[in-house]
């Protein structure tokens, strides 16, 4: 099987609706494969088209590539702030929401978290954080097994979340 390589950048206004597609097409396989997660929780209307405008506009919208073919691998949004990580706001971090991938595509996810991690270091962030459903084992388990470990919880709504987060070096430059 052929390395797959990737491109990973900020997104541009004229791709926000085949990004927005992205999303849906994954509620969709959520349907087919009998996931509940954002296909049972309104995540298309909490996050419509005009949520990904506004981070595209903002420059927190991320997406990758396969580097042979144009074709949208994922996409993310990184934050430089959050509201459920408030009591740990002094720290330089990037925060990953929104982590998308083409059904079928291998390995995006995890070239996604590396590229964002990569970018991390690059912008001097001591560190990445997220959140996932306390009830997805299996992501909270993926998650664990890239080094995010769990820093306590949120809530939002129904919603509960374990806040997970991954030191990255920090580089200091001499001039």
């Amino acid at each position: 099987m052929p390395v797959i390589d990737y491109v990973f950048r900020a997104a541009q206004s004229c791709e926000v609706a085949e990004i927005f597609g992205l999303y849906v097409e994954r509620v969709r396989w959520m349907d087919e494969n009998n996931i509940n997660q954002w296909n049972t929780t309104g995540y298309l209307e909490r996050y419509p088209v005009s949520y990904y405008k506004e981070q595209c506009e903002l420059g927190t919208l991320y997406i990758l590539l396969n580097a042979n073919d144009g074709k949208l691998a994922g996409a993310v949004v990184l934050y430089q702030s959050d509201d459920r990580w408030l009591d740990k706001a002094d720290v330089p971090a990037y925060y990953i929401h929104n982590l998308v991938t083409a059904p079928g595509v291998k390995g995006a996810g995890v070239r996604i978290i590396e590229e964002s991690e990569r970018l991390g270091i690059e912008h001097g962030k001591h560190c990445m954080r997220l959140d996932c459903a306390e009830d997805n084992i299996y992501l909270n388990e993926y998650y664990a097994s890239k080094g995010y470990v769990e820093a306590g919880r949120c809530k939002d709504g129904l919603y509960v979340g374990i806040r997970r987060e991954k030191r990255l070096p920090v580089i200091i430059s001499r001039l």
